[in-house]
């Protein structure tokens, strides 16, 4: 939205056989959600020996942030890929479901506790599927979902998944350039940051 930016995503421990992948959202936006987002990275990166766990990362970066966002929020989605077992994780703090496209289709994987930063005692669990090669996984932030036309509607979840459907035999990097570009298209102004992910699995 601007220079700096109140979202953030990073990959946690990457190897041949294991990658994670996180995406977040600070509330707010400018310089104030850039320093608390700054914050979110040292957050997970104190949780790399939980890369496996998404849930127990979710966790780790809740009891880092508690207290010391100066009340802004945080939601965010971790996904970890085990090629070698074909399986995957996934949790999420008070952030829109991931996009899981398998064989052209989007299904909506969701699994929510509650925002981090907010409290102490939030807890969250893991989701569980079974890999398949050529699965694509799509996260994002809420700012793709929030995009606003000249009549105030929203580009939403539902033209966010046939879209993803529609760009499923692109390239990641061109998926998500058409992605982004069908947003920028809809939305009379770019009133949110815009954050997206999409990595593709071979096995």
């Amino acid at each position: 939205m601007t220079s700096v930016a109140g979202d953030f995503y990073d990959f946690i421990g990457v190897t041949e056989w294991h990658a994670g992948f996180l995406v977040a959202d600070v509330s707010g936006h400018g310089v104030p959600a850039a320093l608390i987002a700054s914050m979110v990275k040292l957050a997970a990166a104190s949780q790399r020996k939980h890369a496996a766990q998404p849930s127990k990362f979710l966790s780790g970066m809740n009891a880092v942030l508690c207290g010391n966002t100066q009340q802004q929020l945080v939601t965010a989605a971790y996904l970890h890929l085990d090629p070698g077992a074909r399986r995957l994780r996934y949790s999420g703090a008070g952030h829109p479901p991931m996009l899981l496209v398998r064989n052209g289709k989007a299904i909506s994987i969701e699994e929510n506790g509650l925002v981090l930063a907010a409290f102490d005692f939030a807890s969250y669990s893991d989701l569980e599927y079974p890999l398949q090669d050529g699965d694509r996984f799509v996260l994002y932030t809420d700012g793709l979902l929030e995009a606003a036309d000249a009549a105030g509607n929203f580009f939403g979840q539902a033209r966010l998944c046939a879209k993803a459907e529609q760009t499923s035999g692109l390239a990641p990097s061109d998926a998500a350039d058409t992605l982004l570009s069908a947003v920028r298209n809809w939305s009379v102004s770019q009133m949110d940051d815009l954050t997206l992910i999409v990595c593709d699995c071979s096995l």
